[in-house]
């Protein structure tokens, strides 16, 4: 048995499609076709139900994979466990982020990293946060970067920094009426459903951090439009079609680009932190371990967003 049909398995079953995971896995449909018939036969069952799109598990595809994936999670381990003695010349991270914290946070991190381990090839994922976990706990990836999440069974949390929600509108677009501090800039909530809304759909963070917050103040927000993207949200609340709430990072990246002002939610901010999710039975080997700090020490003490709070 070759590591290699785990891998195919496993993509395979991510892709839902032959011709895709052949083209991530840089081989010929055919190829990979054959591949995967010439293991079934080996095994004497079916892995895969080809006569739906996209194509599925069977029952013992689902209990192959399952196991593949413990095997390849302890190969990991083992592999980290050698670069340790090894000096870390060579090795490799799966990074997961947000489809927009990528952006930012590997630009920042990626530099102070390399200089210490520049044999270590990165490998990255982006994708909702929900959907990060689920790789993450499938041993997809080995870090996930995220905001504030709800806890999973296996999975720890490691906070890197904290994070100030706002609300960005078209300058004058809301009125000093609608704003408990115009001077101070904080946003009176009780206000909130007088504006359509720009928000993130469900499975993002930012969107159970917004249900959450309704939940507590008992307001029902006048969502206009859900998005996958902070930075839309942002770009046509500056258009004066409504208000987005979005971490304050996004505004920090778009501030030269837009006609727009951003408020505190309310007097005391709604903050959430940022951690780095790793599988609880990972090996962290020294590398490993320096990530995190270095991840802490880049998001934790140094402000990318600092023009935020005083505008």
């Amino acid at each position: 048995m070759e590591i290699r049909q785990f891998t195919y398995v496993n993509m395979v079953a991510e892709c839902g499609s032959m011709t895709k995971a052949a083209a991530k896995l840089f081989i010929t449909q055919p190829a990979l076709s054959n591949y995967i018939s010439k293991l079934e036969e080996e095994l004497g069952t079916k892995l895969f139900d080809r006569s739906v799109t996209p194509m599925k598990l069977t029952f013992a595809g689902e209990k192959y994979l399952e196991h593949a994936r413990t095997v390849m999670l302890q190969i990991g381990n083992m592999e980290r466990e050698i670069r340790d003695i090894t000096n870390h010349q060579t090795g490799r991270l799966r990074l997961g982020f947000p489809n927009e914290r990528i952006i930012y946070m590997l630009p920042a991190l990626l530099p102070v990293f390399h200089e210490k381990y520049p044999g270590v090839r990165i490998e990255t994922n982006n994708a909702p946060g929900v959907r990060l976990l689920d790789f993450l706990a499938a041993g997809d990836v080995d870090f996930v970067f995220l905001p504030g999440w709800e806890k999973r069974k296996g999975i720890i949390s490691h906070p890197i920094s904290q994070e100030e929600l706002i609300l960005v509108a078209k300058k004058g677009y809301i009125p000093d009426e609608c704003l408990l501090d115009p001077k101070k800039r904080i946003f009176n909530w009780n206000h909130i459903s007088d504006f359509p809304l720009f928000t993130l759909k469900k499975g993002h963070a930012l969107r159970s951090s917004l249900d959450l917050l309704c939940e507590r103040t008992g307001k029902t927000p006048n969502i206009y439009m859900e998005t996958h993207s902070n930075m839309l949200s942002c770009r046509l609340a500056a258009q004066g079609l409504g208000v987005a709430l979005v971490p304050e990072i996004s505004m920090e990246i778009l501030k030269k680009d837009l006609d727009a002002e951003w408020y505190h939610l309310l007097e005391c901010p709604v903050t959430w932190d940022v951690n780095i999710y790793y599988r609880e039975d990972a090996y962290l080997g020294t590398m490993e371990r320096d990530l995190l700090q270095m991840a802490g020490d880049v998001f934790g003490k140094r402000k990318l967003w600092k023009g935020v709070r005083n505008p």
